[in-house]
C-alpha cells in the first residue's frame, strides 16, 4: 500500500510539473521572440524622405530654392541676371588688378575684416569690432557657400567692411555703395544669414513666415493702406515720409521710439511677417542703405520706395515700370506720395488695384521665389569669389620666413567663430 501510494503521488507531481514546464517554455519563447523581433513595436519612420529632385536647367522655386549645391553653370541658368554688380566690379579692375600692397594699406577701422580662402578653407587674418553680429553672420554665409560648392574655388585674400559705411577709395567687400563708389564690391547683406538683435531672425524664418502670412491673408483681404514703422535716426527722408502721409486715409505710418520704457512701443511695433497684412509697405533708407528692403521683398505686397541713393547687390533687379514692374518709385522727398497712393487705390474701373496686385505678384516672383532664395545667395558668394580671383593676387598661406618654423597667416573660421578673437590663452 505504501509503495502504491508513493507511486500515485509521484504520478500526480509529474502531471503538475508538465503544465508548469509548458508554461515556462511558452513564457521564455515569448520573451525571446519579443526582444528579438519586436512584434508589437510601432513601425519605424522613413529615414530616407523623398527628395524634390535635382536642377534640370529650368528654375523651379519649390524644388530649387534651398539647393545650395548648384554648379557654376547651373547658377548661371538659375539666376542669369544676378551677377551685375560682380561683372561691374571685375570690369573696373580688369586693367588694374588688386595688389597685396592695397590690402596691406587699407584702413583698419571699425567693421574691418581681413580673410583668406585657401584650398577650400576660410581663414581669418585680422578683424576689428563691428556692429553686433554682422561680421559673424556674413562669415557664416560665406563659409556655407564654400562648403557646399560642388566645384573647387580659387584661393583669394580680401577685406570686408561690415559697418554701414565703407571708405569708397578701397577695393573691399561691403553691403552697399553709392553709384560713384566704383571701387567697392557688393556682397550679400548680413541679414541673409540672420539679424537676431531686433528679433527679426534668420532670413529663412522671415521667408517662411511671410509665405504663411500671404497664404493666410490673400490679396483681397489685405489692408488697403500704406504701412511703415521705423526709428527717426535724425534722418530727413523719414520725416518727409511721415509728413507726406500725416492725416491721409491710406496711411498707417508712425515713428518708433527704440526705448524699452516708451509708451505704446509694444502696440506700434510689428514683426516682419505682419507687414505682409498690408497691400502697400513703404521703404526708406537709413544711415546708408536699409536692410528692411530685402525683408519687405518677401511679402506679396507693393513696395513704395523713394529714389534710392545706396545700392545693394540685388537692386538692379528692381523694376519701377512696365509689365515686369515689381515696386513703385516716388520722389526722394515723397512729394508725389499722395498722388501715387490715390492712383494705386483707385477702383477696379481705373485699374489701380489690379495694377497693384500685379506689382505685388511680380515682387514675390522676382525676389522671394527666385533671386533672394538661399540657392541664389550661395551662387552669388561663389561667383564673387571667382570674380575677385580674376583681378587679384594669389595669397601666401604662410607668413614670411623668419628662420623659425613656418607659421600660418590665418585662423580657421571654425575656431574664430567660436572664440570671436584671433588669439586666446588655452584653458
Amino acid at each position: 500500500m505504501l509503495l502504491r501510494g508513493t507511486a500515485f503521488s509521484l504520478s500526480i507531481a509529474r502531471r503538475r510539473r508538465f503544465p508548469l514546464l509548458i508554461f515556462a517554455t511558452l513564457l521564455f519563447t515569448s520573451i525571446f521572440y519579443n526582444q528579438k523581433y519586436h512584434p508589437f513595436a510601432p513601425p519605424p519612420r522613413n529615414a530616407h524622405p523623398r527628395g524634390k529632385g535635382s536642377f534640370d536647367g529650368t528654375w523651379n522655386y519649390t524644388r530649387d530654392a534651398r539647393n545650395l549645391m548648384l554648379s557654376e553653370s547651373q547658377c548661371m541658368q538659375a539666376f542669369p541676371d544676378l551677377y551685375h554688380e560682380i561683372d561691374r566690379a571685375v570690369e573696373d579692375r580688369r586693367s588694374n588688378h588688386v595688389t597685396l600692397k592695397e590690402i596691406d594699406e587699407m584702413p583698419v577701422d571699425d567693421g574691418y575684416i581681413r580673410a583668406m580662402i585657401y584650398d577650400q578653407q576660410l581663414y581669418m587674418i585680422n578683424a576689428t569690432s563691428g556692429i553686433n553680429t554682422r561680421g559673424e553672420a556674413s562669415l557664416q554665409a560665406l563659409h556655407r557657400a564654400i562648403l557646399t560648392s560642388p566645384e573647387p574655388l580659387p584661393n583669394i585674400e580680401f577685406t570686408m567692411m561690415v559697418d554701414d559705411l565703407a571708405e569708397s577709395a578701397n577695393p573691399r567687400w561691403t553691403y552697399s555703395r553709392q553709384k560713384s563708389m566704383t571701387s567697392l564690391w557688393l556682397m550679400p547683406d548680413f541679414g541673409y544669414w540672420s539679424w537676431p538683435e531686433p528679433k527679426i531672425g534668420a532670413y529663412s524664418e522671415i521667408q517662411m513666415k511671410a509665405e504663411q502670412m500671404d497664404a493666410k491673408v490673400p490679396w483681397m483681404r489685405k489692408i488697403d493702406k500704406l504701412f511703415w514703422r521705423g526709428a527717426h535716426l535724425k534722418l530727413l527722408v523719414r520725416e518727409q515720409l511721415v509728413n507726406a502721409s500725416r492725416g491721409k486715409s491710406w496711411a498707417d505710418v508712425k515713428m518708433i521710439v527704440w526705448d524699452d520704457n516708451a509708451k505704446g512701443k509694444a502696440h506700434d511695433a510689428f514683426t516682419m511677417d505682419e507687414h505682409c497684412m498690408y497691400k502697400f509697405v513703404a521703404h526708406t533708407e537709413g544711415v546708408s542703405y536699409s536692410a528692411r528692403l530685402q525683408n519687405l521683398q518677401n511679402c506679396r505686397s507693393v513696395i513704395v520706395a523713394h529714389k534710392l541713393s545706396w545700392l545693394q547687390h540685388h537692386h538692379h533687379l528692381m523694376v519701377s515700370s512696365g509689365p515686369n514692374q515689381n515696386f513703385v518709385e516716388v520722389a526722394k522727398d515723397f512729394s508725389d506720395l499722395d498722388k501715387t497712393m490715390e492712383g494705386l487705390l483707385s477702383g477696379e474701373g481705373g485699374g489701380g488695384n489690379l495694377k497693384a496686385e500685379r506689382i505685388a505678384e511680380n515682387n514675390v516672383r522676382t525676389f522671394r521665389e527666385r533671386y533672394l532664395t538661399p540657392a541664389a545667395e550661395a551662387c552669388y558668394w561663389r561667383q564673387l569669389i571667382r570674380g575677385w580671383a580674376t583681378v587679384s593676387f594669389e595669397p601666401n598661406f604662410f607668413k614670411e620666413s623668419t628662420g623659425q618654423k613656418e607659421q600660418w597667416r590665418g585662423v580657421p573660421i571654425e575656431s574664430y567663430l567660436l572664440m570671436r578673437q584671433m588669439e586666446w590663452n588655452y584653458h
